[in-house]
């Protein structure tokens, strides 16, 4: 789990907040983390809310939800953001802002790997000494695609006696960084932070085609913010994010 918090009081040289602002809490599934945060600072610097940030794997962001923790604002996969509103925890008004890409990431200076298409991408993973990808027993759906898509190309064992298994995609990108795996796979958004890799996506064959969506808490405090941090997310501002951290566009 990540947490960070953006404070107008910490960010404006006045030190101020308006009369009326209230904290803004937002859950965040781990690929959305990056633009989410981005957009949640500049929020914080324009309306003088304190916006608490918190990410968590997809199963991480259904576990909190069911356990009663409060959030404002919730960005999850659309299965989850479903599993939720029939829980009548989130709002039956969703708004659809990304879509995920997985990418395969090695360590900084090292030349890409073959992944122009399937058989480039089971010879490129047959011959690494180590993978990194998220434990699909952590809650991350990343895991359980990568593995799924070994199995499709027949090196699902050989993919498994390879692993280097990690909690969340931080996790695998550091692991790469460091020079425990050779490759990692997971988000793109995810590996993209790590100065220390560089990724690529997969080929389309191979691509997720999970979809990001956020709504607004059934209990939520601070539904006035968290409404007009959404406007934010589905917006230009929010494209530009998205495009910037790698993910990709959806219509709405």
């Amino acid at each position: 789990m990540y947490r960070i918090v953006f404070s107008a009081s910490l960010i404006l040289l006045a030190g101020w907040l308006p009369a009326g602002a209230r904290d803004l809490k937002i859950l965040t599934g781990a690929g959305m983390s990056m633009p989410v945060r981005q957009l949640a600072g500049e929020f914080a610097v324009r309306t003088g809310s304190k916006v608490d940030v918190v990410s968590d794997t997809a199963g991480g962001v259904q576990k909190r939800m069911e356990a009663g923790e409060a959030f404002d604002l919730v960005i999850a996969t659309t299965t989850v953001v479903d599993n939720l509103t029939r829980q009548k925890k989130l709002s039956a008004q969703h708004s659809n802002l990304a879509r995920m890409v997985a990418g395969i990431g090695a360590r900084k200076g090292t030349p890409k790997p073959a992944i122009a298409d399937g058989a480039a991408v089971k010879a490129t993973l047959l011959a690494a000494r180590n993978i990194s990808y998220v434990d699909p027993a952590s809650g991350g759906i990343t895991g359980v695609f990568f593995l799924s898509q070994a199995d499709r190309l027949g090196i699902g064992e050989a993919v498994r006696a390879k692993a280097v298994l990690a909690k969340n995609g931080t996790g695998v990108a550091a692991a790469v960084a460091d020079g425990s795996a050779q490759y990692g796979v997971t988000l793109v958004s995810e590996m993209l932070p790590n100065p220390g890799v560089t990724v690529w996506p997969l080929p389309d064959p191979l691509q997720m085609t999970t979809i990001y969506a956020a709504a607004i808490a059934t209990h939520a405090q601070n539904a006035m913010d968290a409404a007009a941090m959404l406007d934010d997310l589905r917006g230009p501002k929010g494209r530009e994010a998205n495009l910037k951290a790698g993910l990709q566009p959806v219509s709405q």
